[in-house]
């Protein structure tokens, strides 16, 4: 006999919702692991003392986390989905009859009240510390890498302009060094009665760069095997023990992946009090500056080495001999090439340039092999600090370091695909720094708080 579904949505019930809610849901275990209270600290100075009440800003940043949670990267299918979700309901607070927040909320708050981003940087770091306090974060290993966002601009909304190029915060770090050099070099001179040679290294210089018109904070990306066009770039530094991300940093996407690393790390290591012991990361941050930088701050990089190759099939200056005393080269023909000025390469790293005499070249049995036809002689630029590059190839060597890259293949890799394809950080439909910088918040704060419950289970 087949049965049907009499019409019973009219009659009265009592529903206790907390009974609707399986005990294995995840913003259940969230809430039991993290008191939100907290947020009324931390938001209090962004509210008036008197006048209307406003919504609770705990909901609203519950409701935010919701969105980032279950990937709902627009705040007006948010609003419906919590409106149908007896889970999302309870999570917030609210019975079943009661309103929810209008999609309109969120946008007039971040353009009026939290422009600046200021108290999501702070949220996310009391989620951090809380993770430290179960043990989450040890400090001992951190993996840094850099993630592509697509912004949300027209590839031909471009413009070619000038712009002047002034040193980062992380090609600073040698600047003293280089500076103790030259004077150095310059008082040798002075003895010797030489004449000063070679350039100086300019602080600035000017360069084209396309800058995104309909996102002025958004930069062109255009590297190999990546997309082309308007993105950002989110810097994120994990702590490898569980994978927490403990700072997440958005540049635009014209940004080198090292610049703002060392001093990422300065301030996460400042922040948390952490004592970070080693860092890994891919070759792409194997600069001089970066090592310089990293044992600044005591901590032992563990970073792919960049092949080096000579250009037209030159002798390497590895057949050279280095003499670190006496701070000098020495070619295969027993000849020495002492260090005679200070140069900038194009990449603007500081150079130590060696050159040989031109009477001890032109006679050389072994010139057509060892420089081109139109030089008069031969010369190696050696980065300043090079010796640690040595000391990173040497590290690369060890078990350690197979360890600590597996690690940052595991954690950043594996992280980086979770955080797009299922905590919105794919593209944007947001414009400017800050909003960039709260979408890349909540996104890492999602995907820890996941992490912090399963490391406590």
């Amino acid at each position: 006999m087949m049965g049907r579904k009499e019409d019973t949505q009219g009659k009265l019930e009592f529903i206790d919702i907390d009974a609707l809610v399986p005990e294995n849901y995840i913003l259940r275990k969230i809430q039991e692991k993290l008191d939100f209270s907290f947020i009324y600290t931390k938001m209090e100075k962004y509210y008036s003392p008197v006048g209307r009440k406003s919504i609770d800003p705990v909901i609203l940043f519950k409701m935010l986390l919701i969105g980032y949670l279950f990937n709902i990267d627009s705040e007006r299918q948010l609003e419906l989905e919590v409106r149908l979700n007896v889970g999302y309901r309870w999570f917030l607070g609210l019975d079943l009859t009661d309103p929810v927040p209008d999609h309109s909320v969120f946008s007039q708050n971040r353009r009026r009240r939290f422009k600046d981003g200021k108290v999501f940087q702070e949220i996310f770091d009391h989620v951090v510390q809380l993770c430290m306090k179960e043990g989450l974060v040890t400090g001992e290993v951190m993996v840094t890498d850099s993630t592509h966002i697509k912004a949300s601009a027209a590839k031909d909304k471009v413009q070619k302009v000038e712009v002047t190029k002034t040193p980062s915060q992380y090609l600073n770090t040698l600047e003293e060094e280089t500076k103790k050099i030259e004077e150095e070099l310059e008082k040798k001179r002075k003895e010797s009665g030489k004449q000063k040679r070679g350039r100086k290294p300019n602080e600035t210089k000017t360069q084209t760069a396309s800058i995104v018109t309909t996102d002025m904070d958004a930069g062109v990306l255009n590297r190999p095997g990546k997309p082309h066009g308007p993105h950002y770039l989110a810097h994120t530094t994990i702590d490898a023990a569980h994978g927490i991300i403990v700072d997440i940093h958005p540049t635009a996407g014209n940004v080198n992946d090292c610049e703002p690393f060392v001093e990422r790390l300065k301030v996460t290591k400042e922040k948390f009090n952490l004592t970070i012991q080693k860092a890994g990361a891919d070759r792409g941050y194997d600069t001089t500056q970066i090592h310089h930088g990293l044992t600044t701050l005591d901590i032992t990089g563990y970073i792919s080495p960049t092949e080096s190759k000579t250009s037209f099939k030159t002798t390497s200056y590895k057949d050279f001999t280095y003499d670190r005393e006496q701070d000098h080269y020495t070619c295969p023909n027993q000849k020495v090439l002492p260090f005679t000025h200070l140069a900038k390469s194009q990449n603007g790293n500081y150079v130590k340039t060696y050159a040989a005499k031109a009477k001890d070249c032109k006679g050389c049995p072994f010139r057509g092999n060892c420089f081109g036809q139109t030089a008069r002689r031969r010369t190696i630029a050696r980065p300043i600090a090079h010796e640690l590059l040595e000391a990173n190839a040497e590290r690369a060597k060890t078990s350690e370091y197979k360890r600590i890259q597996k690690l940052r293949r595991v954690w950043c890799e594996g992280t980086f695909g979770t955080l797009k394809m299922k905590h919105n950080l794919y593209k944007t439909y947001k414009r400017g720094m800050e909003k960039i910088l709260e979408q890349c918040l909540f996104s890492a704060m999602a995907i820890n708080l996941k992490r912090m419950i399963k490391g406590l289970n």
